[in-house]
């Protein structure tokens, strides 16, 4: 805000790492001022399960001092709680908007695991459900699939986009990357599944590279 001052020494700052969406108290933490409260634990876990750190005495966070300073480590818990709550009813964890594909501003488009939507644990896995939601322009497209690593069982690569599906069959593959050339997309939102299925079970890739051909 203009000709406003701000205390930027004790301003909050809110800490979270997930691959999905946020847990509560876990891999979260709140820094204000000289304290750090950090949370890697059960959803109900009490006030002693959390870390506490003082950074100007501890600046590697090797004592945790939440048993000591109780009052303090509630007073950051509770602002804690009022920013996660704000957090999960945020328009874009609710509703994620949908990534563009074969727009003039980015081609071609990787959609990676860090976008997909689907099962937990969804980075790492392989035989995993997982989908992004696009919006995709009426076109031609090329597209790679890389997986995690080589394919080995002969089976089929499938594009599924809304109620229109592209299939490859492929034969011995002994690859981490499979192309599909020259499909045609119409104009479409909605969601884009690919995967390669074998004897083995149902493979995710682990990003999709996609370019237009005819932009």
């Amino acid at each position: 805000m203009v000709g406003k001052t701000v205390n930027w020494e004790q301003r909050s700052l809110f800490f979270n790492w997930t691959r999905k969406y946020p847990e509560l108290y876990n891999n979260v933490a709140l820094q204000k001022g000289q304290f750090k409260l950090v949370g890697r634990t059960n959803y109900n876990a009490p006030i002693e399960d959390f870390e506490l750190f003082d950074l100007m005495k501890d600046p590697y966070e090797l004592k945790n001092i939440v048993t000591v300073n109780n009052s303090k480590a509630e007073e950051l818990k509770s602002e804690l709680d009022q920013i996660f709550s704000e957090l999960i009813m945020s328009k874009n964890l609710i509703d994620p908007p949908e990534i563009s594909v074969g727009t003039k501003h980015e081609n071609p488009v990787i959609l990676n695991r860090n976008d997909a939507q689907g099962q937990r644990g969804i980075w790492a896995q392989e035989q995993i459900y997982g989908f992004w939601k696009v919006q995709i322009k009426e076109g031609r497209y090329n597209l790679k699939f890389k997986f995690i690593h080589p394919l080995k069982e002969s089976g089929r690569m499938i594009l599924e986009t809304n109620t229109l599906i592209h299939q490859m069959r492929v034969s011995e593959p002994d690859t981490d990357i499979l192309e599909m050339k020259n499909v045609s997309l119409p104009d479409l939102k909605g969601n884009l599944r690919p995967i390669y299925t074998s004897k083995n079970g149902n493979i995710f890739p682990f990003w999709v590279e996609i370019k237009r051909m005819d932009n």
